[in-house]
């Protein structure tokens, strides 16, 4: 559509006094959106709106459905939930159109009456966005233009019902999917817009929190793909699962195992930080990572009180220098650090960038002549540039972008054109390994940035977080990727050959998928800096 015109959006709504703190976060972002107009909030109009019914008598006594509420309880105990507080959506609430409805209620079906779609027709909507009633049919489905859009938090080929994001953890799914669909006459037959996957963990309070805000760039990504005429939907396959409802006895008691379980552990390893899980340690193998047996690889010996993780090396003058995030346990904090590495060992160790906040992926690469580093520096809300003024020990902060925002993982490259590109991950700071942000700038010192039209590109922790730095091999550019699966951050490793990058497009294949088996007691494995002849990958271990 033309840059000039808006994107008209209607929401169907509850109350703002009864608005989930994701819904309000989600409303917040589209209000800030330049190019969309939100043209009517449509309400419940029936004096007596069909509320879920509690449980009632020897119902409430089911020791299922007991335990399940007092277990829901105690995890709001256990876990802050996010509030959101937004000025901007109660201005919103005040001031943009308003519309009751009142659909025949059939069962679970809201049936909207044509009367009743006649009330919005004259508005020439593009998008209704579903947040109140239930299963939506009549001819409200046809009045705007690209449909109504529903979230269904689960990937609707293996999970329709719900709890979110309990069942998942009960059937030890590896992720969790989201659903953004385009409503449909027939039930359960909508129209898939996009689907997302975040990391499937072992709380369904935090599951549900995670997936609810997360997917909010379900929505805003799509909405940008309406702007740039990429929109698009395919058709539900089929489903062979059940339908699923609020767990029983048997699920509740599986549920609470695999929850006290973790809950248990991760308060031991709290007692003795300096032997848990995330203990990394840097190795280095022979030969092309793609083709290597990771069991050959051989551990870098490091200092007692601290680890390594995130090498990147970078060979100067014949020395080879080793950049890597140096986590020290006295502290807490990681710093950069780098030293020289020679027949496997590395020497000469100093902390090179060490403000006193955490930094972690120290990405050291050399553009026009000169040797930048950009380390992940979300502890600061914003991407820093550093350009070496007497490489490898002394750096200066070079330029800074993308204030207030939170990022992890920053790669830079060019591509056979000379453009210069960024990737990393960004999102609220209890998800950085869902959503895959690319774009365009001019330099490392990021004068002009231009934002690729579908992002985030990718929206799935499987495959999305960066793993290393851009390489390229044979003519062809790899991407190595975090595998973040089972409620594990570095479950295991991708490698992804970019196989289409312009700012319209993104398209890349994994070639491989790579996990820490290769060595006994080991627990994680998230990076990789592949060179000519040897590779340097990072693992982490139960003990130090």
């Amino acid at each position: 559509m033309p840059d000039t015109e808006k994107i008209k959006i209607g929401i169907l709504t509850q109350p703002f006094a009864l608005l989930d703190p994701w819904e309000i976060e989600l409303f917040d972002q589209l209000a800030e959106l330049e190019f969309v107009e939100i043209s009517v909030l449509i309400f419940d109009g029936r004096t007596q709106p069909i509320v879920q019914k509690k449980a009632k008598g020897l119902r409430r006594l089911w020791p299922g459905n007991f335990l399940w509420r007092w277990q829901q309880a105690i995890e709001k105990k256990l876990f802050t939930p996010v509030k959101v507080h937004s000025e901007r959506v109660k201005l919103l609430f005040d001031t943009v159109p308003q519309c009751s409805m009142t659909p025949i209620r059939r069962g679970f079906v809201d049936f909207f009456e044509d009367a009743e779609s006649e009330k919005i027709r004259h508005l020439d909507l593009d998008i209704v966005l579903r947040h109140e009633f239930n299963i939506i049919k009549g001819d409200i489905l046809n009045v705007p233009k690209y449909g109504v859009w529903s979230l269904h938090h689960g990937d609707n080929f293996v999970n329709r019902g719900g709890p979110a994001g309990f069942w998942e953890i009960v059937e030890g799914h590896e992720s969790i999917g989201v659903t953004l669909q385009q409503l449909t006459p027939e039930l359960d037959g909508g129209r898939i817009i996009e689907k997302g996957f975040y990391n499937n963990g072992w709380s369904h309070n935090k599951n549900r929190q995670l997936i609810q805000f997360s997917s909010i760039q379900l929505v805003l990504k799509n909405i940008r793909k309406v702007r740039f005429g990429k929109f698009a939907t395919t058709h539900s396959l089929t489903y062979s699962y059940p339908l699923y409802r609020s767990p029983g006895a048997l699920a509740t008691l599986v549920y609470l195992y695999k929850f006290y379980k973790v809950l248990i552990g991760t308060f031991i390893l709290r007692l003795t930080p300096s032997k848990g899980e995330n203990v990394w340690k840097v190795y280095i193998g022979k030969g092309d990572f793609l083709h290597a047996p990771l069991f050959r690889v051989k551990e870098i010996p490091l200092p007692k009180g601290e680890f390594w993780a995130d090498p990147f090396l970078f060979e100067k003058d014949g020395v080879k220098y080793l950049f890597f995030e140096r986590y020290k346990f006295d502290t807490g904090i990681a710093c950069i650090s780098v030293g020289v590495l020679e027949d496997g060992k590395v020497s000469n160790v100093q902390d090179v960038i060490d403000d006193g906040t955490h930094m972690s992926y120290p990405n050291v690469f050399e553009d026009q002549g000169e040797i930048f580093m950009i380390p992940e520096t979300c502890a600061k809300k914003r991407l820093e540039v550093y350009r070496a003024v007497q490489f490898p020990f002394q750096w200066e902060l070079y330029s800074t972008a993308f204030e207030g925002e939170v990022l992890a993982d920053v790669n830079f490259m060019r591509d056979e054109e000379g453009k210069a590109w960024i990737f990393f991950s960004k999102g609220f700071w209890f998800d950085l390994n869902s959503d895959l942000y690319i774009y365009q700038v001019d330099s490392p010192k990021m004068g002009i940035i231009y934002p690729h039209m579908q992002n985030p590109v990718i929206i799935d922790a499987r495959i999305a977080r960066n793993g290393g730095k851009i390489y390229k091999k044979d003519g062809k550019y790899f991407r190595p990727s975090q595998r973040n699966v089972f409620g594990k951050y570095g479950f295991g490793l991708n490698i992804n050959e970019i196989k289409e990058l312009t700012l319209e497009n993104y398209r890349e294949e994994k070639i491989v998928s790579a996990y820490p088996s290769f060595r006994p007691n080991l627990t994680g494995f998230h990076h990789v800096d592949d060179h000519e002849k040897f590779f340097l990958i990072d693992a982490s271990t139960r003990k130090h």
